[in-house]
């Protein structure tokens, strides 16, 4: 009888169970391990073996947890995966790419990690790339938001741990607790020095500025505490921590159940704004804040410092090596890295920070910096993607140029005919209409004042709020993207900053050549050349194709590397990096080519872009 009742109530339970399946149809996008792994894996991890695990694991691992809360889940590999697979179910979650969406496609998605930038990018939403070193917490939580609350109502386990020495590095460091309280997506399961698949940050300055996006919580990273590790814009949500359902906390599943329900909500509702600008004011406050004599002096310090540990760690490489151990190719290079405690003057420093103009105005008196950056904080506009500019128009109107006043302003000059030219070049320059005659501007601004926002990342605009309505606005200038290339830019730019170059030197006999591969860097960013065995940070590799018959004679050498201020054990280029070898050519056929050039990541104080590889292709 007991055995009946037991039963019966395992079956009543079940039965239960199912029916509190949340009726949604969801697809799973991911890696189906029947396949081979493609080179281009989209999950990151500093090892090789926990990637490998995890292309094995995690569609079965994503499969079993939906399957166990949705009404009905397809799974289904992305290189077989086509938009209109997305048209069939209420959810998609994106876990693996390549992949390629059309412009208008508006369907709720998911966009794990890395995918979030893969997919962001070409589209121009505020999901860039920002940095691929998200830990496993999240901080900064908006606690009160729908993805905490329902359907399951998650009482989040905050704990207070030390802010990451990061979030300490520019202006926002100032306002930054020691400790804050965070929350674990991600379990730590994994042995010691096994770090588990690394997530992805985005850019939080100007994510917000729009009515189609927000931010829901930053993470532990190592950039700022304005990154962002959950946010959605328009149809689409970023979920920036790595953890299959297997490595998430009990917590951290029920929030992403309600992140799949919650982002239901904006099917059919694609973004309104685009990302075209990355420098946004904050770079103001960041310049105000790094123009000064006493960061500059403990820059040197620090300089000094770093190169103190770089000599111990060579040397410990060096007593490896003489004991019989294989330290690697890669450390053989580090082993012959010079090292120099040479450092810019401050006059060098201040001319990098502010530019050649400035100095020539206001010197070494960072004063003036300070007060020249606070007067015209409110008339700064972009000058490019990574740097902005005074607007001398909007100066003298004395006027901001992100309050709709300046807009009321240019239209009654208009209508007085003062200042014309002046008042249609404002009004073009901050909106995406382009009218000719102040009744139509007027038209337009008396029908829509109530509805206009200004968005710095979509480029120092004022845009009509359409989100949601069925006549979207996308007036916006083509984003742009940084993508593999051939490496033919003679000099680094501010959208490209690391320009790369190579030759063959030959010997005598022609039968030797030397072969040089340099990379200019522009100055205030840098690429990476050593980091810790656990850093997210991708280090600068040379990547090559000798000829038939050519053979490289010795090891690879490079230039100096600088310690990175705030970062133990990771050595950075800057302005430069060298990478040298001598190639045996005696059996070389002339006409041939040599491929050669670097594969690297660049970073300034406050973004990065996308690690890139450039190509140069050398005649024989």
């Amino acid at each position: 009888m007991k055995k009946i009742i037991i039963i019966l109530s395992l079956l009543i339970s079940s039965q239960v169970f199912a029916k509190e399946k949340i009726s949604l149809k969801v697809l799973y996008v991911g890696y189906n391990p029947e396949k081979p792994m493609p080179a281009d894996v989209v999950y990151y991890s500093t090892s090789a073996k926990v990637v490998a695990k995890m292309y094995q694991t995690r569609m079965a691992d994503f499969k079993a947890f939906l399957e166990a809360r949705f009404q009905e889940v397809k799974v289904v590999d992305v290189r077989d995966y086509i938009a209109e697979m997305s048209n069939e179910v209420d959810v998609t979650i994106m876990d693996a790419g390549p992949v390629k969406l059309p412009a208008d496609f508006s369907r709720p998605m998911i966009l794990m990690h890395a995918m979030a930038p893969n997919v962001g990018l070409p589209k121009g939403l505020k999901f860039d790339w920002y940095c691929q070193c998200l830990d496993d917490d999240a901080l900064n939580i908006r606690t009160t938001h729908a993805i905490f609350n329902t359907p399951n109502k998650v009482k989040l386990t905050l704990v207070n741990k030390p802010t990451p020495s990061s979030f300490f590095n520019g202006h926002q460091g100032a306002k930054t607790p020691k400790s804050m309280p965070m929350w674990s997506v991600v379990k730590a399961e994994l042995p010691a020095g096994e770090k588990y698949l690394i997530g992805m940050v985005s850019h939080g300055e100007g994510f917000d500025d729009s009515p189609d996006a927000e931010i829901i919580s930053g993470g532990v990273c190592l950039k700022n505490a304005e990154a962002v590790a959950l946010g959605r814009q328009g149809n689409y949500f970023m979920w920036g921590f790595s953890g299959s359902p297997d490595y998430m906390t009990n917590e951290a599943k029920d929030v992403f159940v309600n992140t799949v329900c919650y982002i239901k909500k904006y099917d059919h509702m694609p973004a309104i704004v685009k990302k075209v600008q990355i420098e946004t004011r904050s770079g103001i406050d960041e310049q105000i804040y790094r123009i000064d004599r006493r960061l500059y002096d403990k820059a040197i310090v620090s300089r000094k410092e770093g190169n103190e540990r770089l000599l111990r760690a060579q040397k410990e490489l060096r007593d490896k090596k003489d004991a019989g151990e294989d330290i690697g190719k890669g450390n053989e290079m580090f082993l012959k890295m010079p090292v120099t405690n040479a450092m810019e003057s401050f006059e060098d420093y201040l001319k990098n920070q502010a530019g050649e103009k400035l100095f020539a105005k206001f010197g070494t008196n960072t004063k003036l910096y300070h007060q020249y950056f606070r007067d015209n904080y409110e008339y700064f506009y972009p000058a490019g993607t990574y740097s902005l500019q005074v607007d001398d128009d909007a100066a003298r109107l004395k006027k901001s140029n992100r309050k709709p006043e300046i807009l009321a302003q240019c239209i009654l000059m208009l209508e007085r005919k003062q200042d014309e030219l002046v008042a249609q070049r404002l009004l073009t320059r901050y909106t995406t209409e382009n009218f000719s005659t102040a009744a139509e501007w007027r038209n337009w601004f008396n029908t829509n004042k109530d509805h206009l926002f200004f968005t710095e990342a979509g480029g120092f605009k004022f845009m009509v709020n359409t989100f949601g309505k069925s006549v979207q606005q996308d007036k916006t200038a083509a984003v742009q993207s940084v993508e593999k290339n051939s490496g033919t830019n003679n000099e680094p730019t501010m959208d490209d900053p690391v320009a790369v170059s190579a030759k063959l030197v030959y010997g005598d006999s022609k039968n030797t050549a030397q072969l040089f591969i340099n990379a200019k860097i522009l100055k205030g960013w840098h690429t990476y050349a050593m980091v810790p065995q656990d850093s997210p940070f991708i280090i600068t590799k040379v990547i090559f194709e000798l000829p038939e018959g050519a053979r490289l004679i010795d090891d690879w050498e490079a230039s100096a590397a600088l310690p990175f201020a705030g970062n133990e054990g990771v050595f950075v280029f800057e302005e430069k990096a060298s990478f040298s070898i001598n190639v045996n050519m005696e059996k070389v056929k002339p006409g041939t080519i040599m491929k050669c050039g670097l594969s690297y990541q660049t970073c300034d104080e406050n973004k990065c872009f996308p690690p890139t590889e450039k190509m140069i292709e050398l005649p024989i």
